[in-house]
């Protein structure tokens, strides 16, 4: 008797459908595609998740959704890494493409003989008898829908996040960063013209100072506690592949602090996060503006893509 092989559904995940009308037929070759990520031995899959009982030879839009299942080694069970990929997927995709879901991304295992014709997966399957409206089945349904040329991105990187522990924990602390608060460029500019640039509600404050903190813990997460010593802290980004001059930041209507050296911007963070957030007592007035906030995000954010790229090359 043949060992059963395990595949696990990745959830959160999912590659949007073209756009073509409700009763067109998506072909098979349209449709289907693996991605082997051999450096961590994981093998990806689109699957389909149907209600259906009656399984099509040929997916209809509105009765699948797509979505990626992955084996380990070839289909070996082993929940501890599952977790940890699934893990490093998501924080890959919050650093590419700025997006963190609010739930907890988790792999669920399923048996090799649920997928049904190698493609379909019958949600009962899934959830057994937790049933429709379940927490499982909202799970299972629940999915952000990215692109290719994202996900090639996301995939890309995922094998140095996986291998390497400071680094999840860095991009995990980034995820944590966005989710807690984040908006794209554009987005501040309106931010600005309607609210003080630092947050009047002490709620707020609290969830920008806490997003603040987590971009710093990025940060440290990769290079190490920040030396005082300047030439010290240029040798630490200098040994992670990261150009201690490269001028980086953001900037909304000459609002500081803008476009400097990674060097003066992480000295700079260290000693605000120290005066306003992390050591600040609780009767000292203190506040993080909301371009301050973004600034940091996009030195983490430049940060771990530089060491990411610099690890890759140092192992091809």
């Amino acid at each position: 008797m043949k060992p059963k092989k395990w595949a696990y559904l990745l959830t959160g995940l999912m590659y949007p459908y073209k756009c073509v009308y409700p009763d067109t037929e998506l072909t098979l070759s349209e449709s289907i595609e693996e991605i082997n990520l051999e450096k961590i031995g994981v093998r990806l899959k689109r699957v389909f998740l149907t209600e259906k009982e009656r399984i099509r030879e040929v997916p209809i839009q509105y009765e699948c959704m797509d979505r990626f299942i992955f084996y380990i080694n070839d289909g070996i069970r082993n929940d501890n890494f599952a977790q940890t990929f699934v893990d490093a997927v998501m924080s890959a995709l919050a650093l590419v493409y700025d997006v963190a879901r609010g739930e907890i991304p988790t792999a669920i295992p399923i048996a090799e003989d649920k997928i049904r014709k190698g493609r379909f997966i019958r949600f009962k399957d899934i959830v057994g008898s937790n049933g429709v409206g379940s927490e499982l089945y909202f799970e299972v349904m629940g999915a952000t829908g990215v692109g290719e040329d994202v996900l090639n991105k996301v995939w890309s990187i995922v094998p140095a996040i996986v291998e390497n522990r400071p680094l999840m924990n860095a991009t995990s602390f980034y995820r944590e960063s966005i989710m807690q608060a984040w908006a794209s460029g554009p987005d501040v500019s309106p931010i600005m013209w309607t609210k003080p640039f630092i947050p009047s509600s002490i709620t707020e404050r609290a969830r920008i100072e806490t997003a603040y903190q987590n971009a710093f813990k990025a940060i440290e997460a990769v290079i190490g506690e920040p030396p005082k010593d300047e030439r010290k802290l240029k040798v630490k980004l200098i040994q992670s592949g990261i150009s201690p001059d490269e001028k980086v930041g953001y900037e909304m209507y000459g609002e500081k602090p803008g476009r400097e050296t990674i060097l003066k911007k992480i000295v700079d963070v260290q000693r605000i996060r120290d005066k306003k957030a992390a050591h600040a007592k609780t009767n000292t007035p203190r506040g993080i503006s909301y371009c301050e906030l973004k600034d940091k995000q996009e030195l983490a954010r430049y940060i771990l893509l530089s060491h990411i790229q610099n690890l890759n090359k140092s192992l091809n």
